[in-house]
């Protein structure tokens, strides 16, 4: 007959989608019989099996996430002063914590004894909030890792979570505070709020920008001292956050630089630039084309000072129509130190050349003025025509050169090229010696007398121009209108030459070279064409204007150039 158990005792089936309902009940009721058999502990409320010698609990281990300390945010590591009095409030965040017999305990991971918790309040699987006296940590020991054990055994751990300070870093500035006020170019040593923190223990601190940045050019000693020079930065607050790290533990606090507008740096409106700074050289140019008033708005001084750089160029003479002296350039005026200072501006025009299809002079250039200071227009060439036997007188400038005299004629009478006597350096046209036919004189230019006449009805080679070392081509080039720029750059050249004198016209050689710095040439060959004018200045430089040729149906062009005002200071 068979046992009933043999068909009772087999495994079975289970089915639907509830659990399993295990017997039940304390650990005092537990019957240890054969191992295999599984049980639920209503005093552990786990579910337990028996391995033959001990009951078992079956469980998930718990997991540590973060932790606050005092409330501060969430972390994986921290440090408690062990000096302070009083306990420490520690908030453990995870998951699968025991709420029933979950225990939080320190262990030392050096030497010492493990810290137990003064209390322990289980909010709930994810959270336990414990309290730790400060005093039983200690530096020689820690650091110390974070256990966290459920009533199961299973434990997670945080290593190096806890480290003791007798006296971590501190800072005696408060967060977001405006360290530094300051503007582009000061340097230090500078007079900020401190921004570095102290250590009671004496510990080597190492301060770093954590977060944010510094102003461009500045920079952070590892003793928190701000070093550098403001370079390239914009009116406004840099926020940045600064980490001040012993060998045990790391404090941060967020501070502010503001940078401002130089309180002394002049704001200045006027000329094409409008205030435009030359890419990479520090300085700022106002460059005057046309009439215009040069406008202070805010400041009194640039950063170098109270002075600046100024150069007024007056307008070339225009040259002669036929067989025609040169014009004489613009009187070039050159100040290193003309007080930064608003004031009008005028701008000469350069001098026409000879009337078309006659024998005339060129016309004198026009003045160019800064307030008080004048450069003077240079003088027309001269022309048989009208009887003159040499070029116009540079215009004076009351307050500053004279414009540089036009050539004379090379119609057959001896003379001299137009005065242009000034010490800062303005030159007369070139003689013309010879009583017979032949090339006419050049214009003088701003650097040098017009060259001598080289006979062979030649023209004679116009005067050099004055090297302005301040205001080199390709500088001023971008504030020049755009069709012009090229002749423009290579006519001022990276030394900055201005006021070039016009070279003279031939008679039956060839014309003079236009002097460098914009000096229109004299018409390049023999008579016989039909336009047989010379080459005008290049605007802008005060160059003056070239000799034409005898030839009928003549066609002059060869105006003077118009001249220029620039002023410069130092802003960085």
């Amino acid at each position: 007959m068979a046992d009933s158990r043999d068909i009772l005792g087999k495994n079975r089936k289970f089915k639907g989608t509830s659990g399993i309902v295990l017997p039940k009940g304390t650990e005092a009721q537990r019957a240890d019989t054969e191992s295999g058999e599984i049980r639920f502990n209503t005093d552990t409320n786990l579910a337990e099996y028996y391995d033959g010698t001990n009951w078992k609990p079956i469980d998930s281990p718990p997991v540590i996430t973060s932790f606050t300390l005092d409330g501060g945010s969430a972390v994986t590591s921290a440090t408690i002063d062990d000096e302070a009095a009083g306990d420490a409030t520690i908030v453990i965040n995870g998951t699968s914590f025991d709420t029933t017999a979950g225990i939080v305990t320190f262990v030392p991971e050096t030497t010492g004894s493990v810290i137990n918790t003064q209390s322990v309040t289980r909010t709930s699987s994810n959270q336990f909030t414990v309290t730790v006296t400060r005093a039983d940590f200690t530096e020689a020991n820690g650091p110390y890792t974070l256990r966290l054990a459920n009533g199961s055994g299973l434990a997670a751990t945080l290593t190096s979570a806890i480290t003791a300070d007798e006296s971590p870093p501190t800072f005696a500035t408060a967060e977001d505070t405006t360290v530094l006020s300051t503007y582009e170019g000061q340097s230090a040593p500078f007079s900020e709020t401190t921004l570095a923190a102290t250590d009671a223990d004496g510990d080597t601190i190492t301060h770093t920008i954590s977060a944010g940045s510094l102003p461009p050019g500045l920079s952070l000693s590892t003793a928190g001292a701000l070093t550098g020079t403001v370079s390239g930065s914009s009116i406004q607050n840099y926020t940045f956050t600064v980490s001040a790290a012993t060998t045990n533990t790391t404090v941060t606090r967020q501070f502010v630089i503001a940078i401002t507008a130089n309180p002394n740096q002049i704001v200045a409106t006027g000329g094409v630039t409008s205030g435009g700074i030359a890419p990479g050289d520090g300085y700022r140019y106002h460059v005057f084309i046309s009439p215009g008033t040069f406008n202070i708005t805010a400041g009194s001084t640039g950063v170098g000072g109270s002075l600046a750089d100024l150069m007024v160029v007056g307008g070339g003479a225009g040259g002669a129509s036929e067989v025609g002296g040169a014009g004489g350039a613009g009187g070039v005026y050159v100040s290193s130190s003309h007080p930064l200072s608003p004031g009008p501006i005028s701008v000469g025009v350069g001098g026409e050349s000879g009337t078309s299809g006659s024998q005339s002079p060129g016309v004198d250039g026009r003045d160019s003025n800064f307030g008080t200071i004048f450069a003077g227009g240079g003088g027309g060439g001269g022309e048989c025509g009208d009887g003159r036997i040499g070029g116009a007188n540079g215009r004076p400038g009351p307050n500053g050169v004279q414009g540089s005299g036009g050539g004379p004629t090379g119609c057959g009478n001896p003379g001299s090229g137009g005065s242009g006597a000034n010490s800062l350096g303005s030159y007369p046209g070139t003689s013309r010696p010879s009583s017979s036919g032949g090339g006419a004189g050049a214009g003088g230019g701003a650097g040098s007398a017009g060259a001598s006449w080289p006979g062979n009805g030649n023209g004679a080679n116009g005067g050099n121009g004055r090297p302005v070392t301040q205001f080199p081509g390709p500088i001023i080039a971008p504030q020049i209108p755009s069709p012009l720029r090229s002749a423009f750059t290579s006519a001022v050249g990276p030394t900055g030459l201005y006021g070039g004198g016009g070279g003279g016209g031939p008679y039956g050689g060839t014309g003079g070279i236009g002097g460098p710095g914009g000096g229109g040439p004299g018409y390049p060959g023999p008579a016989g064409g039909s336009n047989q004018s010379g080459t005008p200045g290049v605007r802008y430089t005060g160059g003056g204007g070239g000799g034409g040729s005898p030839g009928s149906g003549s066609n002059p062009t060869s105006n003077g150039a118009d001249g220029i005002v620039i002023i410069r200071y130092n802003i960085l």
